[in-house]
């Protein structure tokens, strides 16, 4: 690591004239005796929060310089550890993620591209560092590189002398131009295999197909003959059947003439029948062979097609290839014209919908007019029964009045004839003043009570004729409730009609709505493996950034994705760096806002913010200061 970081430096330094870096024992030592220094007294240069770090252990490089009898300087950088915001916009530490030497070399560099080209906010102290440029020049300088347990680069540069042995025994450093040929023979012969293997592949293909195709050939020439074979003995058998028939047709020629060989002529007719009958037999068994043969060939001849048509299918899938830009074209097409599809679906379903919520709301309007209209009924039937009762009870009131004042009357005429008894006894009774008194008492009372069943009469009367009076209002209600009630079941039998063709629209609106949603899943699809390989980048004050580096307003980031102002996934938050511009627009956007690192002797300096996912802490560094024995 200290070899890569030597020769990144002295390729600087190079560039400035300054003189070239070298890495001995000593060096590398007076690196880890730093570093281990850090981790002991668990000295976390940058902190949790990167606000709260401890910047450099002055003391202990002071301790080590004077042990050593060197005067050096220290770059520090965030490099292996990476910070992010919580909800409450706190930064917070995120795990070091798995390192290999590769990833380490690309934090160093991007550390030091930092350092070199965005240092401006801590005087360009780390970039003249790395320079060997006016004070930070320590003329013959040794350098050492070591990461401590926080994840942070240490870039130790030291004061080299014969007195103190930092000069001695220095290392061979990597030559550039060398590993420059290395990588470009590399490539070159990686390129040669590729299509080495691309050649090899397709000759064997090749070769496959012709070898396959010989086979089938033969298959195909073996069954031929066999078709030739069965024909020749078919022609044969058919000679013989020939045969027999003109031997036939010679006996019965003869029949007249030579009827005394009759027996002979029969004999041979049935000889010959015989014969015929096998000829047939043969003539059968030929024409089976001739068709398995036929048969034969016509597999031959698929088997010859099918290859002959994997040949045009290796030879079009070569022209497919040739032709992909073609392809790319209409395969751009066939998306515009799925979008088109898409939209046309859309405003499809934007109508349908429409019917919906047009066909809902009459349907709703009318159940609600039937709820109405049936409450109305429910209450007419209620008013009727409680006008029925009411009556019922007005009877039984009117009729209980009318016995009360039966027995009214006739306590009204025996206190009457009490009284004509008291009166024609009035001369008697007047030694008698009690019974008399009781008399007018009970006359008084007879009156009262007259009175009495008079008024209940009249408001059992008031009670019967409100009770007939509601009675026929109740009647009429119901009248009305029973015309509404048809006119409800009539709208109801509409509403169904409207409700069945509500569903058709419904269901016409699933289908176009799984349409669209399909279409949408197939789009999203098609974004999100977009959004998977389109990378941004998030600054210190939470603006995103594209890979050219542009920095895209009302884009937002959740979690690791990355959205427009239109809340569109449209693509990923970069874990390690992806570009050039992307880095430069990051680092100037956190410039503006965080705070800066000073060199060694400022002990107030505080560190800045990273961006997440750069995979280093681009230009966030302190700067040692330099010391003398």
């Amino acid at each position: 690591m200290s070899l890569f970081v030597a020769d990144l430096i002295n390729q600087i330094r190079q560039q400035f004239g300054t003189q070239k870096t070298i890495i001995t024992p000593k060096s590398l030592e007076y690196a880890n005796k730093i570093v281990a220094g850090y981790n002991e007294e668990n000295w976390d240069a940058f902190g949790e929060h990167m606000t709260d770090g401890k910047s450099h252990d002055n003391n202990l490089i002071d301790k080590v310089d004077n042990n050593m009898h060197t005067s050096g300087l220290e770059n520090l950088g965030g490099s292996l550890q990476a910070w992010t915001w919580d909800d409450d916009g706190n930064l917070y530490k995120l795990p070091i993620e798995k390192q290999t030497m590769d990833s380490m070399k690309n934090s160093i560099y991007e550390t030091i591209l930092a350092m070199m080209f965005d240092d401006a906010y801590s005087g360009w102290g780390h970039a003249q560092t790395f320079i060997g440029y006016g004070v930070y020049n320590l003329g013959k300088t040794s350098v050492g590189v070591d990461f401590d347990k926080f994840g942070y680069s240490h870039f130790e540069l030291a004061s080299a002398y014969n007195q103190n042995g930092f000069d001695s025994n220095p290392y061979t450093l990597p030559s550039t131009s060398e590993l420059t040929s290395q990588l470009n023979q590399a490539k070159s012969d990686l390129e040669k295999s590729k299509a080495n293997l691309a050649q090899t592949n397709a000759k064997q293909a090749l070769n496959t197909a012709q070898t396959d195709l010989a086979n089938k050939r033969t298959v195909l020439n073996n069954a031929k003959k066999s078709v030739a074979d069965a024909q020749n003995k078919l022609a044969s058998d058919k000679q013989v059947q020939q045969q027999a028939q003109i031997n036939l047709q010679a006996v019965t020629a003869d029949l007249a003439t030579k009827q005394e060989n009759v027996e002979k002529a029969q004999q041979a007719v049935q000889v010959a029948e015989n014969n015929q009958r096998v000829a047939q037999d043969e003539v059968t068994v030929a024409t089976n062979n001739v068709n398995q043969a036929q048969q034969a060939v016509q597999t031959a001849q698929d088997n010859l097609n099918q290859t002959q048509n994997d040949l045009n299918k290796l030879n079009q899938q070569l022209a497919e290839l040739q032709q992909a830009p073609e392809l790319l074209v209409q395969a751009k097409q066939q998306l515009a014209d799925a979008q088109s599809n898409l939209q046309t679906a859309n405003d499809n379903l934007v109508a349908k919908k429409n019917e919906l919520n047009k066909a809902t709301a009459d349907l709703a309007d009318l159940k609600t007019q039937l709820a109405t209209n049936q409450e109305n009924l429910t209450k007419a039937l209620a008013n009727l029964a409680q006008a029925k009762s009411g009556l019922d009870q007005a009877n039984k009131d009117l009729a209980s009045s009318k016995e009360k004042l039966v027995s009214k009357q006739t306590s009204l005429a025996s206190a009457k004839s009490a009284l004509a008894e008291a009166q024609a006894k009035l001369t008697e009774l007047q030694q008698a003043p009690q019974t008399l008194a009781k008399a007018k008492e009970t006359l008084d009372q007879a009156n009262k009570n007259l009175e009495i069943a008079k008024e209940n009469v009249e408001k059992a009367q008031q009670a019967y004729d409100e009770a007939k009076s509601n009675n026929d209002v109740a009647q009429k209600d119901l009248e009305n409730a029973k015309n509404s009630l048809a006119q409800v079941q009539e709208k109801q039998s509409q509403a169904q009609s409207a409700y069945d063709k509500a569903m058709k629209a419904y269901n016409d609106y699933l289908k176009a709505q799984q349409a669209v949603k399909d279409a949408e899943e197939k789009a999203k699809a098609q974004a999100q493996a977009k959004a998977e390989h389109t990378y941004f980048a998030q600054t210190a004050n939470g603006k995103v950034v594209d890979e050219k580096g542009h920095i895209m307003v009302g884009y937002s980031v959740k979690g690791n994705q990355v959205f427009d102002a239109q809340s569109k996934l449209v693509g990923t938050l970069a874990q390690t760096s992806t570009t050039r511009r992307m880095v430069n627009t990051v680092k100037q956007e956190n410039a503006k806002t965080l705070p800066q690192t000073g060199d060694k002797q400022n002990n107030n300096t505080t560190v800045g913010a990273i961006l997440v996912g750069l995979g280093s802490l681009l230009g966030l560094g302190a700067l040692g200061k330099r010391k003398e024995d």
